[in-house]
């Protein structure tokens, strides 16, 4: 199928839906168990007509990026958009350029579309540095995009300060329940200045099978609740989203969220009545000690 794009005024442009890669080829160290299957459903991907493709060097300490590049054998690279994200603590000008290297080599590519800092680089490394070394990749053409991960506003300004390319992301734990993000005002700042919000995590599935709003929209739209889910989240200006799926059923199921709209008076109520709410991020809370002061 053709997914749908949105584009920034700046004309950078990202499916609405695209394939994330989180505990494919392991967790924090590589798991080569379900190599097959896992190269299976980034094909499957791919074949339905997701170009996104999201990774990190520390997913399966790097092994997600080699099952990318297996996966992708024989498909017309220029077609794809790979991202992929550096650790916080190889965000040093050097460590980066080395990181950046070897994302590359197991990618088996020669560019990346979009490189991320996974996070706010930790304490000690100074994000001058950090965004210099991404400068300098984008200038020789090793990375076509700058995006970021996990920011507040506060950060995002930060780096944005020390860069003159614009950073075009910023991928959040984003969902119907975990909200974080907009109770910040992250989403917010992202769409009033030109910045794509890419939400991972946008299904929850306990959440969601006890959530009755969803089952009465599912009932009236003629989708399940989960196409509610992710519709929810892609009706909202400048926000496109990430799921891991490795089984073909869930992606043809994730795919029916595309190509039609919640009202604007269905997509409000869900922002307000879906239950239990939560106002901190699952795995990676926005609300950092150490945050930039404006």
């Amino acid at each position: 199928m053709n997914i749908p794009v949105k584009t920034l005024k700046s004309g950078f442009s990202l499916p609405v839906y695209g394939l994330g890669t989180w505990e494919m080829g392991g967790r924090w160290e590589a798991d080569v168990s379900n190599d097959e299957a896992e190269i299976a459903a980034i094909k499957a991907a791919i074949d339905h007509g997701v170009t996104h493709l999201d990774t990190a060097e520390s997913y399966g300490a790097g092994h997600a990026e080699e099952l990318i590049a297996e996966a992708i054998k024989g498909y017309d690279r220029s077609k794809l958009f790979i991202a992929s994200k550096v650790s916080a603590q190889n965000q040093r000008y050097d460590d980066l350029l080395r990181a950046c290297e070897a994302s590359l080599k197991r990618l088996g590519t020669d560019y990346l579309d979009m490189y991320m800092p996974h996070r706010f680089p930790e304490p000690g490394i100074d994000i001058k540095d950090t965004m210099r070394a991404l400068d300098r990749l984008m200038d020789e053409g090793m990375i076509r995009n700058i995006g970021f991960c996990n920011l507040t506003v506060n950060r995002l300004q930060a780096a944005q300060a020390c860069t003159n390319h614009q950073i075009v992301c910023n991928q959040l734990e984003y969902s119907l329940q975990f909200r974080e993000a907009e109770a910040k005002g992250v989403v917010e700042y992202c769409q009033q200045n030109d910045v794509m919000v890419v939400a991972w995590g946008p299904l929850h599935k306990g959440a969601m099978e006890q959530a009755g709003i969803l089952e009465e929209m599912a009932e009236k739209y003629g989708k399940t609740p989960y196409q509610i889910a992710i519709n929810w989240l892609i009706s909202q200006p400048n926000v496109v989203t990430i799921p891991k799926t490795t089984q073909a059923a869930h992606l043809e199921e994730n795919l029916g969220a595309l190509g039609w709209n919640l009202s604007a008076e269905d997509t409000d109520r869900l922002t307000r009545e879906f239950p239990n709410q939560q106002t901190i991020s699952q795995r990676v809370s926005l609300d950092y000690a150490a945050d930039v002061q404006p």
